[in-house]
């Protein structure tokens, strides 16, 4: 009983209502800046288990480096450099003193982050928002509105950066995301992408709003 009632219909929407909404609010509300990326992490391993579960066909994590190929790159790659140069010209027009600030003021840290930002936190953010979202939804939602509300919540999870610039971005790139990942169901492949985007956001100058650092700061 307790496994037909967890599987029904009206628990999926109300926990993907809390997953989209609820959840991210309580964060913004109560969760301290420097606690950001050790809740993620903790919310990261029980939804790959969970995953896992649901999904028994995928207990390998469904990393699928298989799916890490030229056909599946090229397409990636030429629409990050469509966006890529979007979001330096919007740097340039809107906040052109922001424009490579992260490298010309502090080169070193810079350097540490575009290596250790892939893994500690875009690796657990796929791991949330395309493998768990898409294996316990994926029975309530058509493909379509799967690959919409994945992005909607990804961008919501954002809110605890207490600005809407990351917010806004993160719905679009989180669409953009879980289009790849309902194509390949390819952690790996979506991981990498994501990783272009998010290092690209820090080299361009718009880290700052995601960096728990700035939490609380004025915009």
């Amino acid at each position: 009983m307790k496994a037909i009632f967890y599987h029904s219909r009206p628990f999926l929407i109300a926990e993907l209502l809390a997953f989209t909404l609820v959840l991210p609010l309580l964060l913004w509300f109560f969760l301290p800046a420097r606690w950001i990326l050790p809740v993620l992490w903790v919310i990261a391993l029980v939804c790959y288990v969970g995953a896992s579960r649901i999904d028994p066909s995928q207990r390998t994590g469904g990393w699928n480096w298989a799916a890490v190929t030229r056909a599946n790159m090229v397409p990636i790659l030429w629409r990050f450099a469509l966006c890529a140069g979007l979001m330096f010209a919007a740097t340039v027009i809107f906040k052109p003193e922001m424009l490579f600030g992260f490298i010309r003021e502090r080169p070193q840290l810079w350097a540490i982050v575009m290596v250790a930002y892939p893994l500690v936190s875009v690796i657990t953010q796929e791991i949330v928002y395309r493998r768990y979202m898409f294996a316990r939804f994926g029975g309530l939602l058509s493909p379509r509105w799967l690959i919409i509300l994945s992005g909607i919540a990804f961008g919501t999870a954002h809110v605890v950066f207490d600005n809407w610039v990351a917010p806004a971005l993160c719905i679009i790139g989180g669409v953009i995301f879980s289009l790849t990942y309902h194509k390949t169901r390819s952690l790996w492949l979506v991981s990498i992408e994501h990783a272009l985007y998010g290092n690209f956001l820090f080299t361009v100058g718009l880290g700052k709003y995601f960096y728990h650092g700035a939490v609380g700061a004025p915009h």
